[in-house]
């Protein structure tokens, strides 16, 4: 189970309730448990899912862990204001819930922990591990380009794309349409824009689609959350909020249309991304080998990228990173 799923569950109230003081082995070097003492016998931790806090002004002390079962808890560590005035009070550690298993609900229960998406988009989201905006946003681009491959517009293999994005929307690119960094039908220039240039080879003709700003309702909670998230200032109740809000914006992609989330022209071929032969330049700096097309020449010698940041350190505000 994905961290995604597992704040689902817990939104849900898919879980069995424990509220038992636990013992717990805990590594301080890499600030995590790694095992607990539970009904009489120890539970290893295969791997921590979550790291949250569950006051404001206090440490992470919560912790959402898969044992060597597959079962996911959720362990905390005492922290409360009472303890905090009275500091004789012994620390302890707490095992809140586990969260109940696809075997333990009804049918109908264990999709609420899943985003409903179509058996299309579900090979993305297999593949990337989870749904998200970014993905639905890559989708519905998809969705746009099959169309046109439907009427006849647009043949199979005759076509690149162009994205303005590194984000989870190339999964879906490369999944759905075949079209990949590696195979060179797919140019990223990383400009921060959902905005994608579908390139029609056969025709010299394209299309240009741009993020429209009302494609989904925006919600200040939502953007309020993120900074907390990013500042890592969120607590335990804000991350099962942020989940819920990021899966209603997923929900709102993909029931709009390609029209309705994007605005989309016609535009003219003047860029295709073009085939890299593999000839490798050796760096006169570092020695390390480096494709020509991406090595740069200054002085007559020949510099990688990272090199020549180096020597001059004003490229990266131009875009050189």
């Amino acid at each position: 189970m994905n961290r995604s799923d597992a704040l689902r569950s817990i939104h849900c109230d898919h879980l069995e309730y424990i509220q038992r003081k636990v013992r717990v082995d805990f590594d301080n070097e890499r600030q995590e448990p790694i095992s607990f003492r539970f009904d009489g016998r120890n539970h290893k931790i295969n791997y921590v899912i979550g790291f949250f806090r569950t006051i404001a002004d206090q440490p992470v002390n919560g912790y959402l862990v898969e044992a060597a079962d597959h079962n996911i808890f959720y362990l905390y560590y005492q922290l409360d204001k009472i303890q905090r005035l009275n500091p004789i009070e012994p620390s302890f550690w707490v095992l809140c819930f586990r969260i109940l298993n696809d075997n333990e609900l009804m049918s109908w229960y264990r999709e609420d922990r899943k985003m409903l998406v179509n058996m299309t988009l579900k090979r993305v989201v297999d593949f990337h591990g989870h749904i998200c905006p970014e993905l639905a946003l890559g989708g519905k681009f998809c969705e746009f380009v099959q169309t046109l491959i439907d009427e006849g517009r647009l043949s199979l293999t005759g076509f690149a794309v162009i994205s303005e994005n590194t984000t989870s929307a190339l999964d879906a690119i490369q999944i759905l349409l075949g079209a990949t960094i590696g195979n060179q039908r797919l140019l990223v220039l990383d400009y921060g824009k959902h905005n994608y240039t579908l390139l029609n080879r056969r025709q010299g003709r394209g299309w240009k689609l741009k993020l429209k700003t009302s494609c989904y309702k925006e919600d200040e909670s939502y953007h309020e959350l993120e900074e907390k998230i990013a500042g890592n200032q969120a607590l335990f109740e804000d991350m099962i909020q942020f989940q819920q809000l990021m899966d209603t914006r997923v929900r709102q992609i993909l029931e709009l249309s390609p029209k309705e989330i994007f605005t989309i022209e016609e535009t003219d071929v003047d860029t295709w991304p073009k085939e890299s032969a593999s000839i490798y330049l050796t760096c006169s700096v570092c020695g390390e080998q480096v494709l020509a097309s991406r090595s740069i020449e200054k002085r007559g010698e020949i510099f990688c990228m990272p090199c020549f940041q180096k020597d001059s350190p004003g490229c990266s505000q131009f875009g050189m990173q």
